[in-house]
């Protein structure tokens, strides 16, 4: 995900209170890119209207087995 794209999901997921993400975890221990020029979120608790947000601005929603609910744009 570009910084533009992580920056509006982040303003997405910070308008409900009770949203827990994280932010550019390493996957496989492998950082690359992380934080320089790759940004990503994983959603591990939120309200549905949170994912329906993402989704109408244009995110996909992938769910993974280690750290919850990817946030992704392409």
């Amino acid at each position: 995900m570009k910084r533009t794209d992580f920056l509006l999901a982040i303003e997405i997921l910070s308008a409900n209170h009770s949203t827990k993400i994280t932010i550019n975890q390493p996957i496989d221990n492998f950082v690359g890119e992380l934080g320089e020029s790759k940004y990503t979120i994983h959603i591990t608790n939120c309200v549905p209207s949170v994912t329906s947000n993402l989704i109408k601005a244009g995110f996909s929603l992938r769910m993974t087995e280690k750290y919850g609910l990817e946030v992704c744009k392409f």
